[in-house]
């Protein structure tokens, strides 16, 4: 029994520290500015909306941690996702703008 819980604490700690990296959905709307953290990554977005039913989500990623890993911003329009570019090594900053349809996109922030 003891061998059984161990194996399913380690299984579930190894879950966990793969999810920590990736910061939940911000699903912004017309005229949001988020402002978001994961451990390694800071980014910060707004969102514009247009008459015609689309939106643009711009801002910036920035590396935070020296852990060989990247920091980068998805968004996942009606119409497919769309990256930021990798920031990385710590302290590099990289600028995004995506744009598609929809009023209401989930937008993460992620390591990797």
């Amino acid at each position: 029994m003891n061998r059984r819980m161990t194996v399913l604490a380690g299984a579930a700690a190894a879950v966990g520290s793969m999810l920590i990296f990736v910061g939940p959905a911000q699903a912004g709307t017309c005229g949001d500015v988020v402002n978001a953290n994961v451990p390694g990554g800071q980014a910060s977005w707004s969102h514009t909306c247009y008459s015609d039913g689309t939106m643009r989500i711009s801002g910036w990623v920035k590396d935070t941690r020296s852990d060989g890993k990247c920091a980068a911003v998805k968004a996942e329009y009606q119409s497919g996702t769309q990256q930021s570019g990798r920031a990385c090594p710590e302290g590099n900053r990289k600028d995004f703008s995506f744009y598609g349809a929809g009023q209401n996109v989930p937008v993460y922030l992620f390591t990797s």
